[in-house]
């Protein structure tokens, strides 16, 4: 387990608390504050009144470097410690984070006669709000945040531990007028899944969808949860692979449901990755125009990109998805600990999808999968558990504002313009999903640059992340006229031309017309460099 960092403001609770977490432990109780006044010989108002903010802000980061070598730790830091991004880097290198939030009026009355240097000579209530609000966006780092306000230091501090342990679930909504549903974060809650479902109102016949691999790790956890909660249970199982999202699939579902006499209040639930949740969400949006249906992602790629934002469709023998519809689920319950049996390629797959967030939408999240992509890799549960959530709030939150792809949701294709050429050009069986968004992510980074949208190092730090991930970024020798004929009928082509989400830095991307000829020569130099690489 590791050390447990209490990040927010000042009259959160975090020093009482975190005395309690460490006796509950067994473990050390370090205060950031404290540590500075032992190594300064003085307390924090007269640092600041002798040397300013600036050089206790210093003095604060050598202390929370020195930290990060420490084990088996609860740490409690100053309020504004998290306003530095190296401190949260270095807090988060061995801790879980924890953010104690309190409301104003709480805060106030804590706070109130207290010499608390920030405060002094300001309007105490006015301050407090600023201060909040300017620190608000880097407390939402935290892997977990944990409500103060009328409850006591035992109670919060029990509830901290629940969280690190991994006992609870995280929800994050998707705001959709009418079509609102939340995604649930959880590590070992499938069994519970049922529940869920019975506290949606949802009731009666449930046809669970999934494929043979995966019906046999976790189709019975979930059909007992199913039928423990008052559902009837259907399995039907569609072999595995992306070539078999189509439209005879979608028509064996159908003849399933009607076979059972599925009805409109019926539910349908997609049990495992990418292929499955489109392909029963397809099946769900058009069987007796539209029955509910639950999403329950088995792979990362699923997990915080597909099974998100409700676009389900099939595959056509010319190209991916053109046959499809937006249908928004009434639930995407994520279950972490099922990634442990993916094979290695298929969970690395799934990283194209993570690293692509932090390039097209937070800049500092990208920063955290540098520095972190080996937890990543090593399925570390509290580092797993954090980029999921940030990965499932950044694409609510585009889907929130533009549902049907109508402006800012093409960004989530940053990659996918060249990658679903190259998945639909050799037939699905080449490449998975997450490596074919790998050669495109490469692929655009280069041609950002070529077209001077970028600088050379937007470029190198999306390459290398991608490296450290485990995934291709040399493309492979394909025609290229295969590929231009490819994109050509994707169902991103806008007013006959091809369009690209570009990066013109970390964090942001624009989307533009790209013309063929640009394409082609980008395409021919990328396949130079892959028969170099071949020769070396």
């Amino acid at each position: 387990m590791k050390n447990i960092v209490l990040i927010g403001f000042m009259g959160t609770g975090k020093s009482e608390v975190g005395r309690r977490l460490a006796k509950a432990l067994g473990w050390r109780f370090l205060d950031t504050d404290r540590l500075i006044e032992r190594e300064s010989g003085l307390r924090i108002p007269s640092i600041f009144d002798k040397y300013g903010e600036d050089t206790f802000r210093k003095m604060e980061r050598t202390v929370i470097e020195k930290l990060a070598g420490e084990r088996k730790v609860v740490v409690a830091t100053g309020g504004g410690a998290v306003m530095d991004p190296a401190n949260l880097r270095n807090l988060r290198s061995n801790g879980v984070i924890v953010c104690l939030k309190a409301s104003p009026a709480d805060i106030l009355s804590r706070v109130s006669g207290s010499d608390r240097p920030l405060l002094k000579g300001k309007n105490p209530r006015r301050r407090v709000l600023e201060l909040l609000a300017s620190r608000q966006a880097q407390y939402a780092r935290a892997d977990f945040t944990v409500e103060t306000t009328g409850r006591t230091p035992e109670r919060v501090s029990k509830r901290v531990l629940s969280l690190v342990r991994g006992g609870t679930v995280d929800r994050v909504s998707v705001d959709l007028p009418g079509r609102g549903y939340e995604i649930h974060i959880g590590s070992g809650t499938l069994s519970k899944l049922g529940e869920s479902l019975a506290g949606l109102g949802l009731s009666g016949r449930v046809a669970v969808v999934t494929n043979p691999r995966i019906g046999k790790l976790y189709g019975g956890t979930v059909s007992r949860s199913l039928k423990k909660a008052g559902f009837a249970v259907q399995s039907v199982f569609v072999p595995d692979g992306e070539r078999y999202k189509t439209l005879k699939s979608a028509a064996f579902l159908y003849d399933a449901l009607v076979r059972h006499r599925f009805e409109r209040n019926s539910c349908l639930v997609a049990l495992g990755g990418g292929v499955i949740g489109d392909l029963g969400g397809f099946t769900a949006a058009t069987y007796l125009r539209g029955i509910p249906f639950v999403q329950v992602p088995t792979t990362l790629a699923a997990q915080v990109d597909a099974s998100i934002g409700g676009k389900t469709g099939v595959n056509h023998p010319l190209g991916k998805n053109l046959i499809g519809a937006f249908y928004q689920p009434r639930l995407v319950y994520i279950d972490t600990r099922v990634l442990g049996t993916l094979s290695r390629r298929e969970y690395v797959s799934g990283l194209a999808e993570v690293i692509k967030y932090g390039v097209i939408s937070d800049a500092e999240f990208f920063k955290e999968l540098e520095s972190g992509m080996e937890d990543l890799l090593k399925l570390e549960e509290g580092a797993l558990r954090r980029v999921i959530r940030r990965s499932c709030e950044i694409k609510a939150g585009v889907v929130g504002r533009d549902e049907k792809e109508g402006g800012v949701r093409r960004i989530l294709n940053y990659g996918h313009t060249l990658g679903h050429a190259v998945e639909s050009v050799t037939r699905y069986r080449r490449y998975l999903h997450g490596e074919a968004v790998a050669l495109g992510m490469a692929f655009a980074a280069r041609l950002a640059r070529n077209l001077k949208v970028c600088d050379d190092k937007t470029v190198l730090r999306q390459v290398r992340l991608v490296e450290r991930a485990g995934l291709p970024v040399k493309l492979p020798r394909i025609k290229t006229a295969d590929i231009i004929k490819s994109m050509k009928r994707d169902k991103k082509i806008l007013d006959g031309s091809i369009h690209f989400v570009l990066a013109d830095r970390i964090g942001h991307v624009v989307v533009r017309p790209v013309s063929e000829g640009r394409i082609r020569l980008g395409l021919r130099a990328g396949q130079k460099e892959e028969k170099r690489g071949t020769k070396k």
